[in-house]
């Protein structure tokens, strides 16, 4: 592993630099300033991680020893605080970055922490009452599972990496609910949880059986706003997550290999919000389509219908908003989901493998959209891209929740269930 100070030292600020936005927004009490101060201390975070995964750098500090999945994850989730709604960027969600990324960090070289991120994730429950821009519902729910994780940890073995991964489930769910919001910040600290306690599980029968329930709770999300209109549909890539959770857990050979592609694909189309976003998730969902198709065992027919019909659920949704902004986080998303389609195997991260037949298609696909476009121009068409852009992006109007009073029994509770947690997975070490 590669290291040395100035990686180090960069380490060290993209964790303090979203804290210190914090400060700096305090200190400067300057009326309707705090979304600026946020989104510097965020932007320095997401730019310096980024640095470090494409020099291939691996910084330890002190308890601190990311490695390029973690590097990975916390890029995504500076880069998810700075697509939240610009009136809930305050500066609890710049501090929810700084926990989360040292959650996602803690650990030693070769041994990343499993009690970090439970009570970094607990931290952020409880930072994420303050924002103003999560229900009760949503709260209560990654407050319980928070306690989930954390008895599953305490218990250990393979009953309690099942646990843990049914609690982390729960967490990125409820935050890749609806894009733009300041819950999403969790969702890579939940993700990399599940990927680093699923391949404890390969090959065993608690982690078929498991697959088995993530499979039916991914296909349902994606088949919800067909079988009950009148129910709050979740973002379509909250379909993504207990599929990326499968995949980690290993009921079939090679399914391991799909697990960071579909993480990826997650972040990039929560990031994104529209429908047309899920095509991130196409590296993923091949490798994993070729390892149901070659696998063995009763797990294979199951996993084949679950996903059939996550497709077809996640085909037949419609664009749910009529306008939207391209900014300019999400033309950066966009532009890194198109790299990700095309040349899924240069991200060395997701450590894809055995993709020939679909890098050829996707070459195939660039050409003929290459002569289309040339055509369309020589012929004077015109592409419009105002009606196209709702289908990648999501609306701020979408993601907006009405702002209220934060209620003192919902902060109360949000931190007792951290203090449980806390107490579970007490430990001298992270």
């Amino acid at each position: 592993m590669t290291s040395s100070t100035w990686a180090d030292a960069l380490l060290v600020a993209v964790l303090l630099a979203p804290l210190a936005a914090v400060v700096l927004a305090v200190a400067a009490a300057v009326p309707n300033d705090d979304e600026r101060w946020t989104t510097r201390g965020c932007a320095i975070a997401a730019t310096g991680s980024v640095v470090l995964l494409v020099a291939g750098q691996h910084p330890h500090v002190s308890r601190l020893a990311p490695d390029d999945l973690a590097l990975a994850a916390v890029a995504a989730t500076a880069l998810l605080a700075l697509g939240v709604r610009t009136l809930a960027r305050t500066p609890a969600v710049a501090a929810m970055v700084t926990v989360t990324a040292c959650g996602i960090t803690a650990g030693v070289p070769a041994q990343p922490s499993t009690v970090g991120p439970v009570l970094a994730i607990a931290a952020g429950v409880a930072l994420l009452t303050l924002t103003r821009d999560s229900g009760r519902l949503s709260i209560a729910a990654t407050s319980i599972a928070v306690v989930v994780i954390a008895a599953g940890v305490r218990t250990g073995g393979h009953r309690g990496a099942a646990v843990v991964i049914i609690g982390a489930a729960l967490v990125a769910i409820v935050s890749s609910y609806s894009p733009r919001r300041a819950a999403t910040v969790l969702m890579p600290l939940a993700l990399l949880l599940g990927l680093h306690v699923g391949p404890g599980l390969a090959g065993t029968s608690t982690a078929r059986w498991l697959t088995v329930v993530l499979g039916i709770a991914g296909a349902g999300l994606a088949l919800l706003p067909s079988i009950a209109p009148r129910c709050a549909a979740p973002a379509m890539c909250a379909a993504l997550v207990p599929w990326t959770l499968a995949a980690a857990v290993g009921p079939l050979a090679g399914t391991p290999v799909a697990a960071r592609a579909l993480a990826a694909g997650s972040v990039i189309a929560l990031a994104l919000g529209g429908p047309l976003a899920l095509l991130a998730a196409t590296p993923g969902a091949a490798v994993l389509a070729y390892a149901i198709a070659d696998g063995h065992g009763w797990p294979r027919p199951v996993l084949a219908v679950l996903l059939v019909a996550t497709v077809l659920g996640l085909t037949s949704a419609q664009a749910g908003q009529t306008a939207a902004r391209l900014r300019g986080v999400d033309t950066m998303m966009l532009a890194a989901g198109v790299w990700f389609v095309v040349r899924p195997t240069s991200w060395a991260w997701t450590r894809l493998a055995g993709l020939r037949a679909y890098t050829d298609g996707t070459a195939l696909a660039v050409v003929v959209a290459v002569i289309a476009g040339a055509v369309l121009t020589i012929t004077g068409g015109r592409l419009a891209t105002e009606p196209l852009t709702p289908w990648i992006v999501a609306s701020e109007e979408r993601a907006a929740v009405p702002s209220g009073r934060v209620g003192v029994v919902v902060v109360a509770a949000a931190v007792l269930m951290g203090l449980v947690a806390a107490a579970l997975v007490r430990s001298p070490r992270l």
